[in-house]
C-alpha cells in the first residue's frame, strides 16, 4: 500500500507515469495511473494488456500472432485453418479484439 501512495501522491503532484508497451512495431508509450503501474511490478502482460485495452491472454496472443486474425474455418482434419482472415493482419488492439469475436474466413474459405 505505501508504493501506491507514493504512486499516487507523485501522480496528484502532475507526474506521469509513462510506460513503454511492447507493440508490433516496437513500442508504445502510454500514461498509466498509479494502480496500473504498480501492477507492472507484479504482471507485466496483464498491465501491457490492460494499457492497450486488452485482457492478459488476449495481448499475448495479440503480440504472438502480429495482430493478425485466424480463419474461422474447420479443416477436412478437424483442426482450425491456420491461414489469416483476408485484411486482418498488423490489426491495432481494439481491431484486432472486434475482428477476433467477428471471425471471418481467409482467402482460400471465403469462396
Amino acid at each position: 500500500m505505501e508504493k501506491l501512495n507514493l504512486l499516487r501522491a507523485l501522480a496528484d503532484a502532475g507526474c506521469q507515469l509513462a510506460v513503454q508497451v511492447p507493440v508490433l512495431t516496437g513500442s508504445h508509450t502510454v500514461i498509466a495511473t498509479p494502480e496500473q503501474a504498480l501492477r507492472l511490478l507484479q504482471d507485466k502482460q496483464e498491465a501491457y494488456g490492460e494499457l492497450m485495452g486488452l485482457n492478459r491472454t488476449d495481448y499475448i496472443e495479440w503480440l504472438t500472432s502480429q495482430g493478425s486474425v485466424y480463419c474461422s474455418a474447420t479443416t477436412q482434419k478437424g483442426y482450425r485453418c491456420r491461414n489469416t482472415i483476408v485484411s486482418a493482419t498488423f490489426l491495432e488492439p481494439s481491431a484486432w479484439k472486434t475482428t477476433c469475436e467477428t471471425g471471418g474466413y481467409c482467402a482460400m474459405h471465403a469462396g
